[in-house]
């Protein structure tokens, strides 16, 4: 006979030799044809739920760039701001006599797929380039090829704001763009260090980047935007426009990209459990925030019980269910998705093997109909039956050095079911 039973309540004894008389442990019978289900709900305390600060994420060469600020009412202040290398877009360029140059207009821009929070254009966005290998021993910039996380901070910029003002253009099209105009002065002073000094270091990009490290962008007092930059849009690039100083109607340009093998990390502020005490309610709920924000730690409760339990008998199906709180609005939305990942005992975690041999539509984690539902039937047999695997699950954010979404969890709904049957 099938049996379906939750974890939440294995401290009744009684479990362990009946679960034909509902009388004992306050079951509904079902028709005979369904076997017998058990609901039980998390106030039994077989499992233990808290919410952590994230230490950091891997944050080099993201698809998005995050940049904006949100104070948010329960999460606290979150910030992104990221470090980019800019590259040329070909070899060999010559801009002639930098003596001749007249520069008219630059500008940054880049295309956007979205925003969290709520628009608007109440910001300031700064942008400086960061401190040149040649001046510095310490640092020598960012690369393609090395790791970076979003708590990185060996690095420095350069005094001198590049930016004049910005918008958002088409913010209701398909492609919508940011476009950042730079100060003439600050281009004209990039110039001259990159060819007005005798030498042309726009001959290739190894020569360039010996040259320019690189521009930290950032937005200093956005309140409630963080926007989703693409750096690989077809808009995404840095533009000056100038003329020859002996002939005011030409029009050339000189564009650099932000994508290819450009080097580019994210990075956040900092976000410790004070910040989210103030004013989020951890003993009902429990929390999982994007960059580098919280997670929630799940720990089976009463191991040694469950494995007596569950000798000799087979484990069919195991689903770890979290339900929404409900109160996310369209300005603060949940994740679309999470992950749930297993934590040795050296605190070092990995993905589940039912992620990874099953794929990711059997294993779950997707929010449908306000649930987020894992089938983590390979984990609890190897928990039952795999001294090297411990008690301990993580409940993270999916994706999250590139978007900026949070997701609050009521402990009294989450659920941890199994189907079993007797051998």
């Amino acid at each position: 006979m099938n049996k379906y039973i939750s974890t939440f309540y294995f401290c009744a004894i009684t479990l362990i030799f009946s679960c034909t008389d509902p009388n004992l442990i306050g079951l509904e019978v079902q028709p005979p044809s369904d076997g017998i289900s058990v609901s039980l709900t998390s106030n039994k305390n077989n499992l233990k739920l808290s919410t952590i600060s994230e230490d950091s994420l891997r944050s080099d060469e993201a698809s998005t760039l995050l940049l904006g600020a949100i104070n948010d009412p329960v999460f606290g202040n979150n910030q992104g701001f990221f470090l980019t290398q800019i590259l040329l877009s070909g070899n060999s360029i010559d801009l002639g006599d930098y003596s001749q140059i007249v520069v008219d207009s630059s500008f940054i821009t880049y295309n956007y797929s979205g925003y969290y929070g709520a628009i608007n254009n109440q910001v300031d966005i700064g942008i400086r380039e960061l401190e040149r290998p040649i001046n510095t021993w310490d640092f020598q910039g960012i690369f393609k090829d090395s790791v970076y996380y979003s708590n990185f901070s060996n690095w420095d910029s350069n005094p001198g704001e590049w930016v004049e003002s910005y918008s958002i253009i088409d913010e209701d099209t398909i492609s919508p763009i940011l476009k950042i105009k730079l100060h003439n002065l600050k281009i004209e002073e990039f110039l001259y260090n990159a060819i007005g000094l005798g030498e042309n270091n726009f001959i290739d990009n190894e020569t360039f980047l010996n040259h320019f490290s690189g521009l930290m962008v950032w937005a200093s007092s956005w309140n409630n935007t963080i926007l989703y930059l693409n750096p690989t849009g077809t808009n995404s690039k840095m533009s000056i426009y100038y003329h020859n100083i002996n002939d005011a109607d030409s029009v050339l340009s000189l564009d650099f990209s932000l994508s290819g093998d450009a080097a580019r990390v994210n990075l956040f502020n900092d976000k410790d459990m004070s910040q989210l005490l103030q004013q989020a309610d951890t003993s009902t709920n429990t929390y999982v925030q994007s960059m580098a924000g919280y997670k929630t730690v799940i720990e089976i409760q009463h191991l040694d019980t469950l494995k007596t339990f569950f000798k000799n008998k087979a484990i069919n199906r195991v689903n770890l269910s979290f339900e929404l709180d409900g109160t996310d609005t369209m300005n603060y939305s949940a994740h679309n998705k999470l992950f749930l990942v297993r934590v040795d005992e050296n605190g070092k975690d990995f993905f589940l093997s039912d992620l990874i041999l099953e794929g990711e539509e059997y294993f779950g984690g997707k929010l449908e109909n306000g649930k987020y539902t894992f089938n983590i039937t390979r984990y609890f047999y190897q928990l039952l039956n795999n001294e090297d695997y411990t008690n301990k699950l993580y409940l993270v954010a999916s994706g999250g050095a590139i978007n900026a979404s949070r997701t609050i969890l009521p402990k009294n709904k989450i659920s941890f079911n199994i189907i079993y049957t007797d051998l």
